[in-house]
Order: structure tokens, then sequence, then C-alpha cells
């Protein structure tokens, strides 16, 4: 079960990514161009979706995992190590910031006065929650499933 949340988690990583990415684009777009909302809308919805089944797997990742087990008995060792803490503290706080910027992001977005301004809102809110992701992936890890 872990090593298939593992690979789940480690493979889904890349599709949040890309539509992370592809709404960014989107949104840009529309700030310098006269674009309507609606198909920049639906990208950043998909990118959201991706982001809470992410979540989710890492929330079940998390509760499996042996690491976290192990970490989880003995905190002032896991704390000062910066490899541990980081699986332990820092890439789950900042992902769970993250999705919840992001939904944050997606409402203020859709309830702007006009298109433009829901391009502006969107962009700023998807920059940032891809900031957020790039700092909190663990690229130490195998880039695909299956390849260390």
């Amino acid at each position: 079960m872990h090593a298939a949340l593992l690979h789940s988690h480690n493979l889904l990583r890349w599709v949040v990514l890309v539509l992370g990415a592809l709404a960014l684009v989107r949104a840009y777009q529309g700030v310098s161009g006269d674009r309507p909302y609606a198909a920049a809308r639906r990208v950043g919805v998909f990118f959201v979706a991706s982001l809470h089944l992410q979540l989710l797997l890492g929330l079940a990742l998390f509760l499996v995992s042996p690491m976290i087990k192990l970490a989880m008995t003995d905190m002032r060792a896991t704390m000062s190590d910066a490899a541990t803490r980081f699986f332990v503290a820092e890439h789950p706080t900042l992902m769970v910031a993250a999705v919840v910027l992001m939904t944050i992001g997606g409402i203020v977005a859709k309830n702007a006065a006009n298109d433009a301004a829901k391009h502006r809102k969107a962009l700023v809110f998807i920059a940032i929650t891809m900031l957020m992701l790039l700092f909190g992936i663990p690229w130490q890890r195998a880039l695909l499933p299956g390849m260390g």
C-alpha cells in the first residue's frame, strides 16, 4: 500500500505542475489580452482538483509511511535532521498551505468584477501557489516512479 501511494503521489506531482503551468499561462494571456475568463477558469478548476487529489494522496501516505511513523517516535531527533524534518513538517505544511491558497484564489478570481480582474487575481494566486509547490516538492526523490 505504501509503495502504491508513494508512486501515485510522485506521478501526480507532474500532472499538478503541468496543469499549474497551463493555468498560469492562460491567466497571463487573459491579463495581456481581451480573452474571456471561462477557458482559463476551466484549466484552473482542473489545477485545483489535481491539487486536492494530490493532498488526499499525500495525507494517506503520511498516515501509512514507515518513515513518518519512525520519525514521530523521537521528534527532537526528527527536527534536528533536515531531511527528516522536511518530510514530517516542511513538505506537508507548504503543500497544505498551497492547496488552501489556490482554493481561496479560485473563489476570489471567480468573484472579481470583470474578466480582466479575474485573470489578474488568478495569475497572482496561481503564481504564488506554484512557487510554494516548487519549494515544497522533494526534488531529491526520483523524478518518476521506479527510477530510484
